[in-house]
């Protein structure tokens, strides 16, 4: 079944499809490249090559990096990336995301959180598979396009790795970053079941804005050891209508044995 993140690959490269090539030429192509007869690494470096050449070189880039996702071709793989067309770097991304080839993160990363950048999208999306913490903040950034929020939520599900719990962390509790940021976390955590983000959540919800998504996602993440922030929180905010959501739950929490 393919995940997701493939999916949304696959959405993301609507707009410009692999064009139609030439089988045979293509075939005996990628027969090479697998022998090793010549490197596609070196074939996708070239300004000019066929295009049924250069998907080939593609393909067969895609299935050494599935292979060996920690070799040398993986910084040769990233540093075209920000060098070649927008097709192939999109193709390449997606095999980078595919192979979970991290040493390539820093360069994925930098393409993500450039808005000017035409692969800001489907490198965002690659960095959720590759990028682990460091994917959290530009992935949260990318869903204050209404438009894109959807996708970047699920993306957001998907982080994994040592560092992802503290970036959600920092990102809930930065009142300099958008709004729509912060909830794009809040709402990813819940559906994480992230609870390690509750202490936070009891610092956040004193800020007005922030109060009812914070409310919402305390209902289902807070813990028994949550109690004193819990409480904390029910003395610190104004809304009566929060005070009291918060007091029901401080005492369906107290009840816990």
């Amino acid at each position: 079944m393919r995940s997701l993140l493939a999916l949304l690959f696959a959405a993301s490269l609507v707009a410009t499809e692999r064009p139609a090539v030439d089988h045979a030429t293509y075939t005996a192509a990628l027969k090479d490249f697998r022998k090793g007869t010549t490197r596609s690494i070196d074939t996708l470096k070239k300004e000019h090559s066929e295009a049924a050449i250069q998907l080939a070189a593609i393909d067969d880039v895609r299935e050494r990096l599935v292979d060996e996702p920690t070799s040398p071709l993986v910084s040769e793989v990233a540093a075209l990336l920000a060098k070649t067309d927008s097709l192939t770097a999109e193709l390449l991304l997606s095999a980078l995301a595919e192979a979970k080839a991290s040493s390539a993160t820093a360069q994925v990363a930098e393409l993500a959180a450039n808005p000017q950048s035409p692969l800001r999208i489907p490198a965002a999306l690659a960095l959720a598979e590759i990028g682990g913490a460091k994917a959290v903040p530009i992935l949260a950034a990318l869903a204050k396009d209404e438009t894109l929020a959807d996708n970047i939520q699920e993306a957001l599900m998907k982080v994994a790795g040592p560092g992802v719990t503290d970036a959600f962390n920092a990102g809930i509790a930065d009142a300099k970053v958008d709004i729509a940021m912060r909830n794009a976390l809040i709402k990813a955590a819940v559906a994480r079941n992230l609870r390690a983000v509750a202490g936070t959540l009891c610092l956040t919800i004193k800020e007005e804005p922030m109060r009812l998504e914070c409310q919402k996602a305390l209902l289902k993440l807070a813990q028994k050891t949550d109690l004193p922030a819990l409480r904390d929180a029910e003395r610190s905010v104004t809304s009566e209508a929060t005070k009291g959501a918060l007091g029901r739950l401080i005492k369906k929490l107290e009840a816990v044995k």
